[in-house]
């Protein structure tokens, strides 16, 4: 058996613990999506065709969407954040993400501000940088549907959400279509 020197094994266990810490605080609507694509010694049910090789974002979209139309709204969550990593300007692919995150947000009786505030950023991703109005203008009624505001004409994206966010440790109580710092 080896030995190991205690500054080793306090660093191993330092190392080890902020790792734990880390894991520990990450929101339950980041995923890990390392799973998708891999095999499971052979055995494959009829929803993983996605674990047969390397899918492709449009292949995650599909199975994204069809999660979501039948009310897997987790697993339509890991399937099409796999999708946006992989092609992070697909507005569509986008759009559905957004869609799951919002099923899940709403059906939260707390409502959680680090989900919150992650779905504001994705409608504005969406009303920001899609090339067709009725994307745009999707992306626009759900800001307005949660926040209670829209951006104005000459504001800057970063001010938008400086004025819309909330704080995330819990001290302002999530309130859909409620601005409150509105004028």
């Amino acid at each position: 058996m080896k030995s190991y020197k205690p500054a080793v094994v306090g660093i191993i266990l330092a190392v080890t613990g902020c790792l734990g810490l880390a894991y520990a605080k990450k929101p339950s609507y980041i995923v890990d999506t390392s799973s998708i694509g891999q095999s499971n010694n052979g055995v494959i049910s009829s929803d993983q065709f996605l674990e047969l090789g390397n899918p492709t974002s449009n292949a995650l979209r599909m199975e994204g969407e069809r999660s979501l139309k039948y009310g897997s709204v987790d697993k339509a969550i890991m399937v099409l954040q796999k999708s946006v990593e992989m092609s992070p300007d697909d507005i569509e692919t986008r759009i559905l993400y957004a869609q799951a995150l919002e099923k899940k947000f709403l059906k939260e009786k707390e409502k959680s501000p680090k989900l919150y505030n992650f779905l504001i950023k994705q409608w504005l991703f969406v009303a920001k940088k899609s090339e067709f109005e009725d994307q745009t203008e999707l992306g626009y009624k759900h800001l307005a549907h949660l926040t209670g505001s829209l951006p104005k004409r000459s504001e800057s994206t970063a001010k938008y959400l400086k004025r819309v966010l909330i704080p995330e440790d819990g001290s302002v109580k999530v309130a859909v279509g409620n601005d409150e710092s509105e004028e």
